[in-house]
């Protein structure tokens, strides 16, 4: 049987009512496309709307998909922007006390758990750019672990040294 214009316009129908073949559907089919009940049931099977309806699903699927994929992209993107601009503010606070303490200006700690938390939040930004790339795993989670450790116990040595340089220096202004 070859396809034409009435037939389409049947399908159309027939699809817009979900696609299902029911006595109800063909009815409304039929009445509106001016044909009998018997013919829409032969174009339901000659012309194969059983398997059109699952194609056409399977399309809308893929289109949905796509749009989805696209928005989770878009998502994505925006976060890792944000993430690059606040990388770069705590980047510039970390330099910046480095640079201080190299160039033996002194840095003046007075509350480990503020700085704690700075290079915490750089951390969680690492994580979140990690995973939103798809890139976090396992060994590299123990391995930011262990480089935390590091940092923590080298501002622990500073620190150290930061208290007993103020107590030498309290020393010899007490002497004198």
């Amino acid at each position: 049987m070859r396809e034409n214009q009435k037939h389409i316009e049947a399908f159309e129908l027939f699809y817009s009512l979900n696609g299902k073949m029911s006595d109800k559907n063909v009815r409304e089919v039929s009445g509106k496309c001016q044909v009998s009940e018997r013919t829409i049931w032969r174009w339901y099977k000659k012309l194969n709307w059983r398997e059109k309806v699952d194609q056409r699903n399977i399309e809308i699927s893929k289109g949905l998909m796509a749009k989805t994929n696209e928005t989770v992209i878009d998502t994505k993107a925006n976060y890792r922007a944000e993430i690059k601009a606040q990388f770069s503010i705590l980047k510039k606070m970390l330099n910046e006390l480095i640079n201080k303490f190299k160039n033996n200006q002194g840095i003046k700690i007075k509350d480990i758990a503020g700085l704690k938390d700075v290079i915490g939040c750089y951390e969680k930004l690492i994580r979140m750019d990690l995973t939103l790339m798809g890139e976090v795993s396992v060994i590299e989670e123990i391995e930011l672990k262990d480089a935390k450790e590091k940092l923590l116990s080298k501002i622990n040595s500073i620190i150290a040294r930061e208290k007993k340089t103020e107590g030498l220096k309290g020393n010899k202004k007490s002497k004198r």
